[in-house]
């Protein structure tokens, strides 16, 4: 989630959130601090990590799936302001290349590493994965800058724009960082019997990349430091200051980018938070809609509903057809299954490409049921 603003310490004090200030740091970030000392001090076993990699996998119908599936329902949903004009030029055009253009372009590749696939050629697929996989680290950092500028637009304190820079720089230097770190060995991902390729960054790369880090985020630091020291001189307290934002921000960066150590089983869990970390902002801009436009309890019950129905086809239904067409037997967990593998691959790219124009600053729905709610 992407989002930016602008510069001014002397906005009047009110005291607003997307819940309450103390819910709003616990779903963005702050509860999976809590998961992950949790997770430290019960050491599981392998047996009992097995087990929440399954338990994960049911969670993920009900919250990671449905994420993916509500912002298809509000990018495609906002068709009717691009047809209208009601849309600013600059965002139209990148709403008809994330809408239509780049996965159109996606799906070809995608259909076409399948097929090199099924006749003994996986490279093309393998570049499929490498690529969602370095997308990730791209979508999780952008998402937790996002939320810090959200939270500061909400609650009026803005970041300065040296702060603003200093974030965002350092956002990037640990996607890079986190990146290399995670491929600095031969091991190549698998994902359904897909793998990618193996990648061993030289060390002397991933050394640097994690010296900027360190770099960027003791400049970050001092900025933060600046900046809460001038609203301190103000006497504010901490729920009139973007803390819930600057929480998500911290813990995306250091904690699911895997920058501090984790727990193995934690990491099964990174996933889900991230996803409860949008849900938080696409339930308040769906209770502020439904509000403006008098929705009733049935509509927004069936957005709810629609998304868990679209989850469930997009990662398991549609695909899950497809390979038992072609194989004639059902897939299995942690088997070989080739359309469900290019569908979350699809999916997964995709949502960050639409991504980067829902959230972007000038989306006029944003605007509205966001920010000026």
């Amino acid at each position: 989630m992407q989002t930016q603003t602008q510069t001014n310490f002397q906005a009047p004090a009110q005291h607003r959130a997307l819940f309450t200030p103390w819910t709003d740091v616990l779903l963005l970030g702050g509860g999976s601090v809590i998961a992950l000392l949790i997770f430290k001090i019960l050491h599981l076993n392998a047996d009992l990590v097995a087990q929440l990699a399954i338990a994960m996998l049911v969670v993920a119908n009900f919250v990671n799936h449905p994420h993916f599936a509500y912002s298809y329902q509000l990018f495609y949903g906002s068709w009717k302001d691009v047809k209208d004009g009601a849309m600013p030029a600059d965002l139209t055009r990148r709403w008809w290349l994330a809408g239509f253009i780049f996965p159109a372009v996606l799906a070809i590749g995608l259909i076409a590493g399948a097929a090199l696939w099924l006749q003994g050629h996986p490279l093309m697929l393998g570049i499929g994965l490498n690529l969602m996989g370095l997308l990730v680290g791209w979508h999780y950092v952008k998402q937790g800058f996002g939320m810090a500028m959200m939270d500061a637009a909400f609650k009026k304190r803005y970041w300065p724009a040296a702060t603003r820079k200093a974030l965002l720089m350092n956002a990037y230097a640990c996607w890079v960082a986190a990146w290399a770190l995670g491929n600095s060995t031969q091991v190549a991902r698998n994902l359904w019997g897909v793998l990618g390729i193996p990648m061993n960054v030289p060390g002397v790369i991933v050394l640097a990349a994690c010296t900027i880090a360190a770099g960027t985020t003791a400049w970050c630091g001092l900025e933060i430091y600046r900046a809460i020291k001038q609203w301190h001189a103000q006497q504010l307290n901490w729920k009139l200051l973007p803390f819930a934002g600057l929480t998500a921000y911290l813990v995306t960066l250091y904690v699911w980018m895997g920058l501090i150590s984790l727990d193995a089983a934690f990491v099964l869990t990174i996933p889900f938070f991230h996803s409860l970390q949008y849900l938080t902002v696409i339930g308040r801009y769906k209770t502020n809609e439904a509000k403006a436009r008098g929705w009733s309890k049935g509509q927004v019950a069936g957005f709810v509903l629609t998304g868990c129905v679209l989850g469930a086809i997009g990662f398991w239904l549609l695909p899950g057809v497809l390979d038992y067409a072609r194989t004639g037997t059902m897939p299995e967990i942690g088997g070989p299954a080739l359309a469900i593998a290019c569908c979350w691959i699809f999916i997964n790219v995709h949502h960050y490409l639409i991504d980067n124009v829902l959230w972007r600053q000038g989306n006029p729905n944003v605007k509205q049921h966001l920010f000026d709610a």
